[in-house]
């Protein structure tokens, strides 16, 4: 298993001094979302190609890049489909092997019912299982991310979505921390889904507390991994049994702390837990 990072904690940082923390602290792989990507493009800072090749000359790798869409909108179906296909292929010219599904945002945090979310989800599973295709065509895996505050948060549509796209073409990339935050055992639902998993996603959160039945602010809560409630040393040891994992990616929203040192205590924690943990 090799060790990434994602950009978040970093993200007021210039991303060619984000590049040289990760690799001066000893990570294989660093992870983007799309909506940066883009952001960087319009600004002219970076592209795909020139990022990508900012990367390699760190002896880095891009794990994973973090894509999400309006796929619960048959409206955007066509609109979807067309960025599926110029990414898939940018993704492949340089070189990215995993893309990583955000869900949409709304869900029961936008006071919707289980039942209207469930039927939003039917039309997300249409369409996104045509955008995966294109991905899987071009030689690259996509996991689905769970996310607290978005359409796939709770266990009932997690389940509701990968029980409806076949695992060839979409794998699960568990987030630690949304699922604690989702009312979730985290090594519970990674033991279920183990076999679909290559690709992980471990963040750290504090005790935390749900008013009217949600967590208010829960980004702030991240913190680093094995100073919160997140039991990782059970996750660990089944990611390990499985063999399947080849990305484990370190992320953390919010620090009170210089990112530079959150991302080390990070680090140290995981790859000491690695070395130590039992499969």
């Amino acid at each position: 298993m090799k060790l990434s990072i994602e950009r978040l904690i970093f993200i007021r940082r210039p991303v060619v001094e984000f590049l040289e923390c990760a690799k001066a602290l000893g990570f294989e792989g660093v992870e983007f979302a799309e909506f940066e990507l883009q952001r960087l493009t319009k600004d002219g800072g970076f592209d795909h190609s020139t990022l990508f090749h900012a990367v390699k000359n760190q002896g880095l790798t891009v794990s994973g890049i973090y894509w999400s869409a309006d796929f619960h909108k048959r409206e955007e179906r066509n609109n979807i489909l067309y960025q599926a296909a110029r990414l898939a292929e940018t993704y492949r010219r340089v070189g990215c092997e995993n893309v990583i599904i955000g869900p949409p945002r709304g869900g029961l945090s936008a006071g919707l019912s289980q039942d209207q979310v469930l039927q939003l989800l039917d039309q997300l599973v249409k369409t996104l299982a045509e955008a995966l295709k294109v991905f899987v065509d071009n030689g690259i895996k996509p996991s689905l991310h769970n996310h607290y505050d978005t359409l796939i948060e709770t266990q009932t549509e997690l389940e509701y979505v990968l029980s409806r796209i076949e695992p060839e073409l979409l794998g699960f990339c568990p987030d630690t921390a949304h699922l604690a935050l989702a009312g979730m055992d985290p090594a519970k639902v990674i033991e279920r889904y183990l076999d679909r998993i290559t690709y992980a996603h471990l963040k750290d959160i504090k005790p935390f507390t749900k008013r009217a039945g949600r967590v208010e602010k829960w980004y702030e809560l991240t913190t680093e991994l094995g100073s919160g409630i997140i039991a990782f040393p059970r996750i660990i040891s089944l990611l390990k049994y499985s063999g399947l994992v080849e990305w484990l990616v370190v992320e953390q929203d919010f620090s009170e702390k210089d990112p530079v040192y959150s991302a080390r205590e990070s680090r140290d924690y995981i790859t000491t837990l690695i070395k130590c943990v039992k499969s």
